[in-house]
């Protein structure tokens, strides 16, 4: 299984991230064990293109996503926020 690690700015933005919606830190969570466990199924991960080439995005709902990089044996979770605000 591959380790979780966060960039200083997903912190950041994470922490304004579950003070504007604490209701989701239980799906954003699960989202992350998964994506760390190499789960897919549901979460729409998707490779990034442009800017964000060397990233990829998962949904966490209809309206938020996650950005994370993926390395052989960890997963860095890059930012986390709407789709107009990560990409």
């Amino acid at each position: 299984m591959r380790r979780r690690f966060a960039s200083a700015n997903f912190l950041k933005t994470y922490g304004a991230f579950l003070r504007r919606h604490p209701d989701l830190e239980q799906k954003v969570e699960d989202v992350m064990d998964r994506i760390v466990a190499g789960e897919r199924a549901g979460l729409g991960i998707h490779a990034l293109h442009g800017k964000l080439a060397d990233f990829h995005a998962a949904r966490i709902s209809q309206e938020y996503r996650l950005v994370f990089a993926l390395e052989p044996n960890a997963v860095i979770f890059i930012d986390i926020g709407s789709h107009d605000d990560v990409y």
